[in-house]
């Protein structure tokens, strides 16, 4: 490839890894280890503008993942959670959510303002597991 060939090819990288959030792990988890995923209920502070009511914890392993390495901790504050399924069509619970690994995410900005997350995993079995989660905020903890 031509010097110009690969100058192309970095800018238009860099293009695609901008459009993603700072907060965003842009390069990838798939293989981290969910180890849990749980609803917590917040006590909101009033006085803040955007109070923090709820909130979703996802609980990782990332050790093993192809490139985001340090990620411990998601949480997406004043979530709803959309869809919840095994194999595409079976409703699943969250505990469906412990001990199985990332495959791979999409992450959406939408016009109100709030994110939506989509999460694929697989268990032991094989059988894929999907989240698809609204949330207003998000805090993510490294190591």
């Amino acid at each position: 490839m031509s010097k110009k060939g690969i100058e192309a090819a970095a800018k238009k990288l860099e293009e695609y890894y901008s459009q993603f959030p700072d907060w965003y792990w842009k390069y990838g988890l798939h293989d981290a280890i969910i180890l849990s995923v749980c609803e917590l209920e917040l006590a909101p502070d009033w006085k803040e503008k955007h109070p923090k009511r709820n909130c979703l914890e996802i609980l990782l392993d990332s050790k093993n993942a192809l490139c985001e390495t340090n990620i411990k901790r998601i949480l997406l504050y004043n979530y709803r959670i959309t869809d919840m399924k095994m194999n595409a069509t079976e409703p699943i619970t969250l505990e469906t959510f412990q001990d199985v690994y990332w495959l791979g995410d999409s992450i959406e900005q939408l016009n109100d303002g709030l994110y939506l997350l989509g999460i694929e995993c697989t268990d032991c079995r094989s059988n894929l597991i999907s989240i698809t989660v609204k949330f207003e905020a998000v805090e993510i903890e490294r190591k």
